[in-house]
């Protein structure tokens, strides 16, 4: 059997492509795979440490997390930030929304304490990767430092997809952190369609109380549309139910794992 960690997240656009980098940059693996993979498709020799990623594939964890080898890390990043975040592909338009990042984060937190789990605050990995790579080795001891989280970009070497999700290679910093204030027509229009995001700020440590919307008063909604669907019908929340069960059923034959444990919707 093979060490694997993969790393998932609140939500596309949370920072799991650059951690990803800077993981495979930074610490001796055997293998690893250009961009996104999904969680069940990992294949690697034996003994060999593999690091991977996908930030939906937080739906599957509670699924699958008694395999003994498998290790997860995953990424809480502010959700008024996540939601203006635009991806390299798609410029023109927001690439997740409430909806989404609610899904993932109620999934992630059924995991917290979890001995082969790790949460990691997007805003602490930017303003600080050295601490977040000194709290990675502290839960994952048997991983091989090679060069610190903040010199990775003289290292790296980055596929073309995530240099594209990540507009480019550069040392890792806070600049996208807080950028939600530049964008509150879309912080107003989301929270018309989802409802306040104050107990999901307040539950995550970014607030303390609902203050913060004060500076949401009198701004027009911005009614541009996300990437990802703002309700998701009936038909296809079953549909990714079964489709999830199969991905966690074809693993846990892999893996030789009896017990099945429960899965949830894709997306």
């Amino acid at each position: 059997m093979f060490k694997h960690i993969h790393i998932v997240a609140c939500s596309p656009r949370s920072g799991t492509t650059l951690l990803h980098e800077a993981m495979v940059t930074c610490f001796r693996t055997n293998k690893h795979y250009d961009h996104e993979i999904r969680f069940h498709l990992v294949t690697a020799k034996n003994n060999d440490v593999v690091i991977t990623k996908r930030p939906k594939d937080t739906l599957y964890m509670p699924g699958v997390i008694d395999d003994p080898n498998l290790y997860v890390i995953y990424v809480t990043r502010d959700p008024r930030d996540v939601i203006v975040s635009r991806h390299g592909k798609s410029e023109d338009m927001y690439y997740s929304n409430i909806r989404l990042w609610r899904e993932l984060h109620a999934c992630a937190r059924s995991l917290f304490g979890h001995d082969r789990f790790l949460n990691i605050r997007y805003e602490d990995f930017v303003n600080n990767p050295d601490a977040t790579q000194s709290q990675i080795t502290a839960k994952f001891p048997w991983l091989e430092k090679q060069h610190k989280f903040s010199e990775y970009h003289e290292h790296a070497q980055v596929s073309e997809k995530s240099k594209v999700a990540m507009r480019g290679v550069r040392p890792i910093g806070p600049t996208s952190v807080g950028v939600w204030r530049k964008h509150l027509g879309r912080i107003v229009q989301q929270q018309a369609i989802h409802g306040t995001m104050t107990p999901d700020l307040v539950g995550c440590g970014y607030e303390s109380s609902p203050d913060w919307e004060v500076v949401l008063d009198g701004v027009l909604p911005d009614k541009s549309n996300s990437w990802y669907p703002e309700k998701k019908p009936f038909w296809q929340r079953i549909s990714q139910s079964i489709d999830a069960s199969r991905k966690i059923a074809i693993y846990r034959r892999k893996k030789g794992l009896s017990r099945i444990s429960g899965a949830t919707n894709d997306r």
